[in-house]
């Protein structure tokens, strides 16, 4: 009996942690998180707010783990700080801060990149390219290191704004004019094609193209695919016009690499040959701040067109023709995740919004206005918590079990 007992409670504490959401997008970094049972039918004044936090100026996004949170912000004094909360109650663990300009050109300024929980290790990256990994409980680092030494100077006026991605024992970051990749036990160097000039501010992502895992990544004129082994360019595929400004993530599909950009539209591409067949490209759906996710054969994200489009629409997209389904105003420049099969969409005014994830019509099910502030960054859904960030650092989070 004792035996018993001692596993049913293991398996309620395992539990506790099964939906985590320790990386960019999610656990598969996809944008879509594993849980079901969350309430997407909001009381009158809208879900429960369990808690509030400031972390200081910033669009990093909050990461959990292990009953933990983590996220980023510029503190007074240059400095940029990492921030590790009690998810369920709010209350400060622990911050690492380090010198890095505010730097607020065309926005507020304050860190973009999110932070990657991986083990007992929390890998950050600053816009300059300051990467830190950092022990989970104490927030003590393990290794530190400077990109623009390691890997070579970047002109940029944004710098990194991906997330440090982590694939086996390797760290993905990119930087400059590519992607750098790591040990991330030690912090070394294992390749770079970094360096150089820089208006790519996505995550990579890795897949499998021609038998060899490929990291993935938009650069200013093109999607580049390095093999992850060595560093070898296996190709460049011609993207991005305007201002060559790449701010979403490619996003892998069962129909192919779906690439995306406010200036030139989105794009399905056959990797099947190992190298980019366009299947197709149009303007439907030009996401700029944020990354679509797919659920069946159908896209869903924020069409950005020309960026200050006053009309811009949060849109369903028919995966594999590139066809719009529907669209909606109100949403502006925000951002959306999954969960089951309905849609978490944030507005970038803090309007939280539930949507029945169906190609047949824009159906809401509930909306709620969240926080307040300029809202581009991505919400995180952890074991029934919503956590939603704006600009100026604070921090909401939301109850979703009703």
């Amino acid at each position: 009996m004792i035996n018993r007992l001692l596993l049913l409670a293991l398996a309620a504490v395992s539990s506790i942690h099964a939906a985590d959401w320790p990386q960019r997008r999610g656990p598969d970094h996809n944008g879509i998180s594993t849980e079901t049972t969350w309430k997407a039918a909001f009381p009158a004044d809208g879900p429960k707010q369990l808690w509030r936090a400031n972390v200081g100026i910033g669009f990093s996004g909050v990461v959990i783990a292990n009953g933990r949170a983590f996220t980023m912000g510029s503190a007074a004094g240059d400095k940029d700080q990492v921030v590790a909360l009690d998810a369920a109650t709010g209350k400060e663990l622990w911050r690492f801060a380090f010198d890095e300009p505010l730097n607020p050109k065309m926005y507020e300024g304050g860190p973009n990149s999110t932070p990657t929980v991986d083990g007992d290790t929390v890998f950050v990256a600053s816009k300059t390219g300051k990467v830190h990994a950092l022990d989970v409980a104490t927030g003590k680092a393990r290794w530190s290191l400077d990109l623009q030494t390691v890997a070579g100077k970047t002109k940029s006026d944004w710098g990194v704004s991906g997330s440090p991605l982590v694939v086996a024992e390797k760290l993905v970051i990119n930087f400059g004019s590519g992607p750098t990749v790591l040990d991330k036990a030690s912090g070394k160097k294992l390749w770079s094609a970094g360096g150089g000039e820089n208006n790519s501010f996505n995550t990579p992502v890795v897949s499998k193209v021609g038998g060899a895992d490929v990291v993935l990544a938009h650069q200013k004129k093109e999607l580049i695919g390095f093999r992850l082994s060595d560093g070898k360019k296996l190709f460049g595929h011609a993207f991005g016009k305007g201002y060559e400004t790449h701010c979403s993530d490619p996003v892998l599909t069962p129909a192919g690499l779906f690439i995306s950009s406010g200036d030139d539209g989105g794009e399905l591409l056959d990797l099947a040959t190992g190298k980019p067949k366009r299947v197709w490209k149009n303007m439907n759906l030009s996401t700029f701040t944020c990354t679509s996710v797919v659920l069946g054969d159908f896209l869903f994200g924020h069409d950005a067109a020309g960026y200050k489009r006053p009309n811009q629409e949060f849109r369903c997209v028919d995966l594999k023709t590139g066809a719009i389904k529907w669209g909606i105003t109100g949403f502006g420049q925000g951002s959306v995740i999954a969960a089951g099969d309905r849609l978490v969409v944030l507005s970038d005014n803090g309007e939280l919004a539930i949507f029945k994830a169906t190609p047949d019509k824009a159906e809401i099910l509930s909306r709620t206005q969240a926080i307040g502030g300029k809202t581009w960054t991505q919400p995180a859904l952890a074991n029934g918590r919503l956590f939603v960030r704006n600009a100026k650092g604070d921090v909401v989070c939301l109850d979703l079990n009703g």
